[in-house]
């Protein structure tokens, strides 16, 4: 088995580590797609930017003052910018919603209205018409802000993430749920120090050959505003800009493409929507790869709109190496674009990182240490084989 690792660690260590977060439509993201753009031009692919606007969000704190002692708090991703001295009004269920009178006050939603995140306004894939009555809810109440309380004592889990959601808001750690109760009614000093900047970014789509025939990689490149985005995506990205660096002198019975999304952690996925409204129907089959390299996990593949003998050809590559195996679907990724559409498309990630989302993904520590290069290593070859 050739080793690639050096290549692996040079690519993620240029993402991660050199550029590091890169939200989509900010100057870090910028680099990275320049950067991308500029190692898959270099192996001989054509490659085209696919332009979209965007937001670039810039995030300088926030504050919260009760009786002038600070209680920590953070703005919202995405949230518009607010100074204001108002009294809160501590909320937990959608009944107790529909009810109160918000006009002029700070919300503070707990307890059921935060059990999880509430999908963006402008998501089409994936939208709970609980989330969308909250969301109007709060829209038709107006309040000045809104306070979330996360669900977990010691992580602010942003419930809401959006741009397109024109109230203030910010978010407390759930410990602090029994502060804010014992003050219902009393006013508080909320400053968020936000500005939402109007941008353009880009998708990198890169092809290999001109057989009209397609078979689509692909991996997002963006992160959530403060991550280094190891696993996600850094991972997905070096990987496709490894194998890319193996095609040079041979050739295909059919195009291959990689596809560097960018928007996948945005609020409204406009790489995703821009790069649909182009899709078209020469795609035999398309991998997406999100999440992959965690160490002490396998490799997961499942599978979508796959016929049973394309299901069997890749396993059947997935037994020449080790430590990669068959999961059930999760439809929550970059291949459900193909597979809404029919197109068969295969998921790669790590078998393990489920259960990291919000602990290591989408935070701080999502990177290099949580990365084993022999894992990655042995993904690329495995791709490397299921192209041939």
């Amino acid at each position: 088995m050739t080793d690639l690792k050096a290549t692996l660690r040079n690519h993620m260590e240029m993402l991660c580590d050199k550029i590091g977060p890169r939200p989509t439509g900010s100057l870090k993201n910028m680099e990275a797609l320049n950067y991308v753009f500029n190692v898959l031009q270099k192996c001989g692919l054509q490659v085209r930017k696919q332009e979209f606007n965007c937001i670039d969000w810039k995030n300088s704190g926030a504050t919260l003052l009760l009786d002038g002692k600070k209680i920590s708090v953070e703005p919202a991703e995405y949230s518009l910018p607010c100074k204001l001295e108002a009294g809160i009004i501590c909320i937990n269920t959608i009944d107790v919603l529909k009810n109160a009178d918000l006009s002029g006050k700070i919300a503070v939603l707990y307890g059921g209205l935060c059990k999880e995140p509430l999908m963006p306004k402008n998501f089409v894939f994936y939208n709970p018409d609980e989330h969308k009555l909250i969301i109007s809810l709060l829209e038709e109440k107006n309040p000045c802000a809104i306070i979330f309380v996360s669900p977990h004592d010691d992580i602010p889990l942003h419930i809401i993430r959006d741009g397109d959601f024109n109230i203030p808001c910010a978010v407390v750690c759930g410990n602090l749920l029994n502060v804010l109760l014992e003050n219902n009614s009393r006013k508080v000093k909320l400053t968020i120090s936000t500005e939402r900047i109007p941008a353009t970014a880009y998708n990198v789509i890169a092809a290999y050959g001109n057989k009209k025939e397609k078979v689509c990689f692909s991996a997002h490149i963006d992160t959530k505003p403060a991550t280094p985005g190891a696993l996600d995506n850094a991972s997905g990205v070096a990987a496709l800009l490894t194998l890319a660096e193996s095609f040079a002198g041979k050739e295909y019975n059919f195009q291959i493409e990689i596809v560097l999304f960018n928007g996948e952690d945005y609020y409204s996925v406009p790489g995703e929507m821009a790069f649909m409204a182009s899709l078209a129907p020469e795609y035999k089959y398309a991998f997406n790869l999100d999440g992959i390299g965690l160490k002490n996990s396998n490799t997961s593949v499942s599978f979508y709109e796959c016929p049973i003998e394309l299901e069997n050809e890749i396993m059947e590559h997935a037994k020449a190496i080790s430590g990669i195996e068959r999961i059930e679907g999760w439809p929550m990724g970059d291949h459900m674009i193909f597979a809404q559409v029919g197109i068969p498309a295969i998921a790669i990630t790590a078998s393990n990182i489920f259960s990291l989302v919000d602990t290591v993904i989408h935070t701080q520590d999502d990177d290099l240490k949580n990365i084993d290069f022999d894992v990655l290593n042995k993904v690329v070859c495995f791709l490397m084989n299921c192209i041939r």
